[in-house]
């Protein structure tokens, strides 16, 4: 299968520091050979299929050792042109004994063969060597763009952004280090402001003052004379800083543009109808996000009720003459879907939920919700973060367990996991036993056990034997039925294999009495609700005090409302890169390809009837990527009776984040 290696970081700098210019040893001299002259110059074109077949047919004509390294030379325009199999496959037939120099070099691209297959943990071991001597500066650059995105994809962003500070020492040309400076200050960008107080050196130093840098940056609230006072202070207390000044006036030039904040916001929301209770939550959230704004920036607001799906288009059409300068909502998919079809809207919309493309959405319509989706596949990737290959699945019956089950097996089998088993439940019994007997194979071997005995014609001793080809189970369900099914889980002979759900399983208010019988599970939620956030005034201890239903059933949605206010200036900033991130109450906030926000989740796991926070997961892989449908990284499973695999680098919280007190 064809990788898609381009959007990883690597791949990136390795465009950016490599290609073309690191020769393998053994080529020859392109003034007598048109056949190497012209393999070379495919590969500084970037057209490196071609040039990979070319280096493979000049391999056939050399003689040892120099057919090796020509052979690593069409392994790496293999890997560049998007097929890992053909780099693969090279890689096993290339010796370098002969040529210890090429080792190194050979060593590189496996392990970024192992990044492009989010396997970061093999990349860190074979790069632990560090590099040899007399390597030139070609491959030292490529050694700390492997190390970096290592880092990243294990979930250690200050050592990720350690490294890419190493590779800016290497780097002469200006515009390659505009770029990787700008890698650095979004790597940091997406550390909280807590992981950044807490991290931050003593003495700061460089790094230090990259972190202070990022502060500044994560706090842009579009007032330029006060970004430029700012700037003055960083500069004054970082005057040795390598940033280049060109870097910084350009960004924040940029973040300028991009900043928007509206006059007059129409908000589009239901009074009445199925929906009424949550927009109530979200308008409140909304409005105690809003009057945390100083008086004189505070938009206008008039609301509109949408409690009618059909009138979404003539609302948004009345906002529109009413010089509405931004729409947030509809809240109903149905609403959503009128507005993605609308090929045009004259003033941007937030829309406060999501909807499967059925053409193009406008390229000003952007739809943020809490996608249950989102956080199936955010399963899938840290399973397989912590080593596991091997899921089965225990959802229930009907449309929402459904949604949740595909997009937990597309993203598992994306990444190359197996799906071994899945079991519907229907959530509307008490007693899961043959659900759970037939996902864990135990029927089977209770079927067993009847042939034997009709077969010997006596009873005997049985001790039921479930299914060994399990890493995990992923359990989709709401708290009530949570507690029932985690013992009957045990009962049937599972209370050793770990347990991933979304954070359906959690009420979002601590209950160690009700939820002991969660104890182990793993799952994904908001940081409002898992961390702790101090005197902050929208801190979820203190909205309580104001707004006591937001500790009810709809607090998720609160933590939203506060969201979809504190989003709007940076939608255009999102919308550039899909590495720009606005750290929100409901997690670390993004856009994809399409404009649909999508969050980064704290991990939590149950200890006592109390949710613990673990720390935020990587992200492994953009989202677009993903909703795009291009191939991911794919690995044979191991086979059934195989030993499971090693842990590979799990949650590693944001680079220390672990010491971010959870919420009590």
């Amino acid at each position: 299968m064809q990788q898609r290696p381009a959007k990883f970081l690597l791949t990136l700098l390795i465009l950016l520091t490599v290609v073309g210019c690191m020769p393998s040893p053994g080529v020859r001299d392109t003034a007598t050979d048109p056949l190497t002259a012209q393999a070379i110059a495919l590969e500084e074109a970037g057209e490196h299929a071609a040039a990979a077949e070319l280096f493979e047919q000049l391999a056939l004509q050399a003689l040892p050792p120099a057919d090796q390294a020509l052979l690593l030379r069409a392994a790496e325009n293999h890997f560049r042109a998007q097929n890992s199999e053909r780099a693969t496959a090279l890689l096993a037939r290339i010796n370098t004994r002969a040529l210890p120099s090429l080792e190194f070099q050979k060593r590189l691209l496996v392990a970024e063969l192992a990044l492009s297959n989010n396997r970061p943990d093999e990349a860190m071991s074979l790069l632990s060597e560090g590099v040899p001597e007399g390597a030139d500066s070609a491959l030292r650059q490529r050694f700390h763009a492997d190390m970096a995105e290592g880092f990243r994809l294990s979930g250690n962003l200050l050592e990720s952004a350690r490294e890419l500070e190493e590779l800016d020492l290497l780097l002469e040309e200006m515009d390659k280090r505009l770029d990787n400076q700008l890698l650095i200050i979004q790597t940091l960008t997406a550390l909280t402001d807590t992981a950044l107080d807490l991290l931050q050196p003593d003495p700061p130093g460089i790094q230090g003052g990259w972190m202070a840098l990022a502060r500044i940056i994560k706090g842009h609230t579009g007032d330029t004379s006060r970004i430029q006072e700012q700037l003055k202070g960083w500069r004054e207390r970082f005057p040795s800083h390598p940033a280049i000044p060109g870097l910084l006036e350009g960004y924040f030039q940029k973040l300028e543009s991009q900043y928007q904040r509206p006059d007059h916001l129409a908000i589009l929301l239901p009074k009445s109808g199925p929906y009424a209770n949550a927009a109530s939550a979200l308008r409140d959230g909304f409005m105690a996000a809003y009057y945390q704004q100083p008086l004189e920036s505070r938009p206008r607001l008039q609301f509109y009720d949408s409690s009618d799906s059909a009138d979404t288009w003539p609302l948004y059409r009345q906002a529109v003459d009413a010089g509405a300068d931004m729409v947030i909502g509809p809240l109903n998919k149905e609403g959503v879907a009128q507005l993605a079809r609308a090929g045009e809207l004259e003033i941007p919309v937030l829309a406060l939920n999501q909807v499967p493309p059925d053409t193009t959405p406008p390229v000003t319509l952007y739809q943020f919700g809490l996608a249950p989706e989102d956080e199936a596949r955010q399963v899938a990737e840290r399973a397989w973060l912590d080593g596991h290959t091997r899921a089965i699945t225990f959802t229930p019956s009907g449309d929402w367990g459904d949604r949740i089950l595909h997009a937990f097996r597309n993203r598992w089998e994306r990444l190359g996991g197996t799906l071994s088993e899945q079991q519907r439940y229907d959530a509307g019994e008490n007693d899961f036993s043959d659900a759970i007997q037939a996902l864990l194979n135990l029927d089977e071997s209770r079927a067993r056990r009847s042939r034997l005995q009709r077969l010997f014609g006596q009873n005997l001793e049985f001790e039921p034997r479930r299914r060994g080809d399990a890493d995990f189970i992923f359990l989709a369900a709401n708290p009530l039925k949570a507690r029932q099914i985690r013992p009957q889980f045990q009962f049937h002979h599972a209370a050793d294999i770990p347990i991933y759900a979304t954070s359906s399983v959690y009420t979002g208010v601590p209950a160690p009495g009700e939820d002991q019988d969660l104890e182990g599970i793993k799952f994904p939620d908001i940081p409002w609700l898992l961390m702790n956030e101090g005197g902050t005034p929208l801190a979820r201890d203190n909205l309580a005090r104001v707004l006591p239903d937001s500790q009810g059933t709809y607090r998720r949605l609160y933590a939203m409302g506060i969201d979809s206010f504190r989003l709007l200036p940076h939608l255009g900033r999102l919308q550039s890169s899909a590495r720009e991130t606005i750290e929100g109450k409901t997690g670390n906030l993004y856009l994809d390809s399409i404009r649909q926000v999508h969050r980064q989740l704290v991990w939590a796991e149950m200890s006592r009837g109390i949710p613990k926070a673990i720390g935020y997961a990587p992200r492994m892989m953009s989202m677009s990527d993903e909703l795009e449908g291009s191939p991911a990284a794919a690995r044979g499973a191991p086979p059934a009776d195989s030993e499971p695999a090693q842990p590979r680098g799990g949650v590693i919280p944001e680079a220390g984040a672990a010491t971010i007190r959870p919420a009590e």
